[in-house]
């Protein structure tokens, strides 16, 4: 009896630690991470940025759902245009990556006036850049969209649409840039209130503005990128409000505030490298679009479909593998490279395990979460065919999504990149042209090589990472 107390007592006692070490986490108050548990550091880094991703896995799946009410044209239309958009983020992830990697190693250092300082020459650089990418895609979004395969009547009923979308890029590139800011000072709960504000406001006005309510007249499509407009100003608006009221490790005062060029500099040569690496990605599924589009508009709907909900059940494990990266970083920076190794095989481990799950529940959700976006059949079989190839794949992406963050983290962005070519122009791409359409086996084909590509990367990925030449790189 005695020892059935203890028993309770010490499952009762390891139930409020978890508690309090969630509460602990979401409010962003610890934020170094080089000394103590590893496990504890994971978690407490882990936990906002999974959170953070859940929103932006929500924020999807409400948007292809309102957007799937207005027709197969609206999720063409949608589809291309994000593929697009995807495609100008990649400057703002190569810049996010460069911050999160250079910030986490001065937090390491103990430096947060030079930390501050990098951060305001990313925020000059990110405003640049945004401008430009923005004015451009307004002005030239028919032509942008019709070498995507987009037809003349499409491009038409959407004009107003990308506008908007194309517009707005400027807001969403700074907010995500200002995000890696705060993800490699370690606080990791700041970029999630951010996402939550930016998408929930996303959400609310989504359905208001698309199909109307109360005085409020119904935009269609157009009423989309609306509500995608006035979210992105606002997490803008508040990122602004938080780093002006001072409340970051990182410094921030008149100092901080000078144009330096040589930092602005590095800042480039880093977020080129990254840039770069996320374009790969980003350009390859724009190719990825024309070669399904070979087999007709279901077909790209139903890969449109499952490639947009099979992203949003991994976006949880994309967070796990940022708080991998922002721990490398500044365990890097605190000259504990072994400690950073542990980390990435601690968290790898996590991540794999839940992936596992996803793609044990994906054996019985696939068809009725498929079916909340389309009524077809046939875009339900390819959209089903997809989430079924690519789950074969979870059981090694966990470590993927963990090895190639912390890479960058590192520094290591060229190599990362090589990795990615590898994975979408070596393999996916040729791969899916050659079966898909070579060897006519239709969608299907495709969709193997998509799996090939994906087992192809997480080898590599192992294999460069226990090299262990990345503890080396100096950032």
């Amino acid at each position: 009896m005695k020892l059935y107390k203890q028993k309770i007592k010490a499952v009762v006692a390891y139930s409020v630690y978890c508690i309090d070490l969630l509460k602990l986490a979401i409010s962003g108050k610890e934020k170094k991470f080089t000394t103590g548990s590893i496990n504890r550091a994971i978690v407490l880094l882990a936990v906002p940025m999974v959170l953070e991703l859940v929103m932006e896995s929500l924020f999807v799946c409400v948007n292809l759902f309102f957007v799937s009410r207005l027709g197969a044209n609206a999720i063409s239309i949608a589809g291309a245009t994000e593929s697009v958009i995807t495609f100008a983020y990649s400057v703002a992830i190569g810049l996010s990556v460069s911050a999160s990697s250079i910030i986490s190693r001065r937090i390491g250092e103990k430096k947060p006036k030079t930390a501050g300082l990098t951060a305001m020459q990313v925020i000059y650089t990110g405003l640049a850049i945004s401008l430009v990418i923005s004015i451009v895609s307004c002005v030239f979004y028919s032509e942008i969209l019709q070498w995507m395969g987009l037809t003349t009547d499409l491009i038409n009923e959407g004009s107003l649409f990308c506008k908007l979308m194309f517009g707005s890029t400027l807001f969403i590139i700074v907010r995500i840039a200002i995000n890696g800011i705060f993800r490699g000072s370690g606080d990791a709960a700041m970029a999630m209130r951010t996402l939550w504000l930016s998408n929930g406001i996303n959400i609310a006005l989504c359905p208001i503005l698309i199909f109307g309510w109360g005085p409020v007249p119904a935009f269609g499509l157009t009423g989309a990128a609306l509500a995608t407009a006035i979210a992105r100003i606002a997490g803008v608006a508040y990122q602004s409000w938080y780093l002006l009221k001072g409340k970051t490790i990182i410094t921030i005062g008149k100092s901080q505030l000078l144009l330096v060029p040589a930092i602005i500099k590095k800042i480039v040569k880093q977020a080129t490298g990254g840039t770069l690496q996320y374009m790969i990605p980003a350009s390859s599924w724009m190719f990825m679009i024309k070669i399904v589009s070979h087999f007709g508009a279901n077909a790209l709907a139903g890969y449109i479909i499952a490639q947009r909900v099979a992203s949003v059940a991994t976006m949880p494990a994309w967070g796990i593998g940022n708080a991998a990266g922002v721990l490398t970083g500044q365990n890097l920076g605190a000259r504990q490279p072994e400690r950073a190794v542990q980390t990435v095989w601690k968290a790898g481990s996590v991540n794999m395990g839940f992936l596992i799950l996803v793609a044990v529940c994906w054996l019985f959700a696939a068809r009725p979460i498929v079916s909340l976006f389309s009524n077809v059949p046939e875009v339900i079989t390819y959209s089903i065919m997809y989430i079924q190839f690519i789950s074969m794949a979870y059981i090694l992406l966990g470590y993927t999504m963990v090895i190639s963050r912390s890479l960058n983290a590192a520094g290591d962005i060229k190599q990362v990149s090589l990795l990615y070519i590898l994975m979408f122009y070596i393999t996916q791409l040729p791969l899916a042209w050659l079966l898909g359409i070579v060897l006519n086996l239709g969608p299907k084909g495709i969709f193997i090589a998509i799996l090939i590509s994906e087992l192809v990367l997480a080898i590599a990925c192992i294999t460069v990472f226990r090299k262990g030449k990345w503890k080396q790189i100096k950032v």
